[in-house]
């Protein structure tokens, strides 16, 4: 999985990000908030892994900035604020789990991989007539070779990937495929059209006023 960590104590963010890269993950990982929200896409992340008390933007207001963008990814805060009213506080903002410090790396393995089993969290997706969507190059295959779509249109295709079987709005593909403030319905969907040239016209459904979803 790539895993997003926010850990403002720099020996317990590299024992975690050495301990989960040993486990196979991708880790990228940030010791102040506000470097995170201005460099990380959290569209990009299969996990986010939060401490709370850390400078600039707080593990609370980014979960409340990832709720209203929609983002479903599931959070572990791990924190040395232990007491009920910061727990119940993490809980009701919609983290999966509230870890307390200390902790052992090994107990926070276990329940990553609790939460994870679900959710789904896809490395390669099956598509109509032999094509294979794959995450890791946000690229689709025929008999093991990439199809030809733009940078634009392989941002676009990937989140609606990565929301399998749900619909993506309009304003979940600007935030994530453009960096300003772009809205224009007309070119998403005429990047939407591109797409469906290349992997099937009945693959990508257009929801009604609202956005995208995969239809498989």
């Amino acid at each position: 999985m790539k895993i997003l960590l926010l850990e403002d104590e720099e020996v317990l963010c590299r024992n975690i990000e050495k301990f989960l890269t040993i486990k196979g993950h991708q880790v990228d990982s940030y010791g102040d908030g506000g470097v995170l929200l201005d460099e990380a896409n959290l569209f990009e992340y299969d996990f986010f892994i939060f401490d709370i008390n850390v400078p600039d933007v707080d593990g609370f207001e980014l979960l409340t900035y990832i709720k209203d963008k929609k983002i479903e990814t599931p959070l572990i805060f791990i924190s040395a604020m232990v007491g009920i009213e910061e727990i119940s506080k993490g809980f009701k903002l919609g983290c999966s789990d509230y870890l307390k410090k200390p902790f052992e790396l090994e107990e926070l393995e276990l329940r990553i991989n609790n939460i994870k089993n679900s959710f789904s969290a896809h490395e390669r997706i099956e598509l109509p007539g032999g094509l294979v969507y794959d995450f890791d190059t946000k690229s689709v295959y025929k008999d093991g070779e990439p199809l030809e779509l733009s940078k634009k249109q392989s941002e676009i295709l990937y989140i609606i990937m990565k929301y399998n079987g749900q619909v993506v709005s309009f304003d979940t593909i600007a935030d994530y495929a453009y960096e300003d403030d772009f809205r224009d319905m007309h070119t998403i969907s005429s990047h939407i059209r591109d797409i469906r040239k290349v992997i099937g016209s009945e693959t990508i459904k257009n929801v009604r006023g609202v956005g995208y979803k995969l239809a498989l």
